[in-house]
C-alpha cells in the first residue's frame, strides 16, 4: 500500500508537493527529506558550465533511473511508526551498495520502502509497505503516472523557480487521488499484469511457431529443389549413358575399320609384288610351273 508520496524538484531536493494516506501519523517527511537530501548529494547536474560533478562515488539517483530503498530498523531503536531517524538504509539496484551507517540486518527487519523515480529536475517518491515484488511494480506505476500528470500541470522553468511547497495547494488532491485509485486498484493492477506477461508469452511462442514453421517451409522448398536437381541430374544421367554408349560403338567401329583397311592395303602390297614378278595375271608363274612339268 503506497502511504506517502512526494513530488520534489532534483537539484535541491525541495519538496513541492506531498500527500499522505488518511490517519497516517508519524515523522515520515523528516525521513524523507533525509533521504532526498542524500540522493541530491549524490546527484550530477548539467549547467551553462557544463557537467557540475557530484563528490559521491555512486550516484544514488541519475536522471531517467528508479530506485527503491529499504528502511531497517529494530524495535531497540525505533518505537512506533517511523519515530526517531532512519540510521540503516540499503538500497535495491545498486549491486549492494548501502549507506555508511547501513548494518547487516536481515531481510525479516524490512519495514518501509522508498520507491524514486527521477525525470529531469523533478523526483517523484513514494513510501509503502510492500513486501511482495509485484507491488513494487505497480508502485512505479504510480510515480510515472505522477510525473506524467505532473509535467503536463508545471512546466520546467515553473519547477526550478517554484518556492518549497509551492505547488502543494492545487496539486495536492490530484495526487491523493492518484494514490487512492491505486491502492484500491493494485490487486487488479498485477493481476493485469500477470495477464500482461502471459500474452506476452503467448506472442513470443507465436512468434517462435511462425519462425519454426517458416524455417519448416523453406526446408520443404529446398527439398523440393533437391529432388527436382536430382531428377534433373538422373535424366542428364540417361542421356549421357546413351551418348556414351555411342560413342563406344562408334570408337569400335573406327578401331575394326582400321584392321580391315589395314588387311586390305596388305593384300594389295601383296598382290603388287607378286604382280612384278609373275605378272598381274599369274602368266609367268603358271607358265614356268607347266614348263618344270
Amino acid at each position: 500500500m503506497i502511504l506517502y508520496s512526494v513530488i520534489a524538484r532534483a537539484k535541491d531536493g525541495a519538496v513541492l508537493v506531498e500527500s499522505a494516506v488518511a490517519g497516517l501519523e508519524g515523522n515520515f517527511p523528516q525521513i524523507t527529506i533525509e533521504l532526498l537530501r542524500r540522493v541530491v548529494s549524490s546527484s550530477n547536474w548539467e549547467s551553462a558550465l557544463g557537467t557540475l560533478q557530484s563528490s559521491s562515488q555512486v550516484e544514488l539517483l541519475p536522471d531517467g533511473g528508479k530506485r527503491t530503498f529499504v528502511q531497517r530498523h529494530s524495535e531497540s531503536s525505533l518505537s512506533g511508526f517511523f519515530s526517531g531517524v532512519a540510521t540503516q538504509w540499503s538500497c535495491f539496484g545498486l549491486g549492494n551498495v548501502a549507506d555508511e551507517e547501513s548494518g547487516d540486518a536481515n531481510k525479516g527487519e524490512l519495514d518501509y520502502y522508498f520507491h524514486l523515480s527521477r525525470k529531469d529536475n523533478v523526483i517523484c517518491l513514494c513510501i509503502s509497505d510492500d513486501v511482495d515484488a509485484r507491488y513494487h511494480a505497480v508502485n512505479f506505476d504510480f510515480l510515472d503516472d505522477v510525473d506524467a500528470k505532473f509535467a503536463k500541470a508545471y512546466a520546467p522553468y515553473k519547477v526550478t523557480k517554484a518556492k518549497a511547497y509551492e505547488m502543494d495547494k492545487k496539486f495536492k488532491q490530484d495526487l491523493g487521488k492518484l494514490m487512492y485509485f491505486y491502492n484500491e486498484n493494485r490487486n487488479k493492477m498485477v493481476r493485469q499484469d500477470k495477464v500482461n506477461n502471459l500474452l506476452g508469452k503467448v506472442d513470443d511462442l507465436k512468434g517462435v511457431l511462425g519462425k519454426n514453421i517458416m524455417v519448416t517451409l523453406e526446408r520443404e522448398g529446398k527439398l523440393a529443389g533437391l529432388i527436382e536437381q536430382s531428377d534433373e541430374m538422373l535424366e542428364d544421367t540417361k542421356v549421357f549413358t546413351k551418348r556414351s554408349s555411342r560413342l563406344r560403338t562408334k570408337v569400335k567401329r573406327e578401331y575394326y575399320s582400321y584392321y580391315v583397311i589395314a588387311f586390305v592395303f596388305g593384300l594389295l602390297v601383296l598382290y603388287l609384288f607378286l604382280g612384278e614378278l609373275c605378272g598381274y595375271t599369274f602368266q609367268k608363274c603358271l607358265a614356268n610351273n607347266e614348263e618344270g612339268g
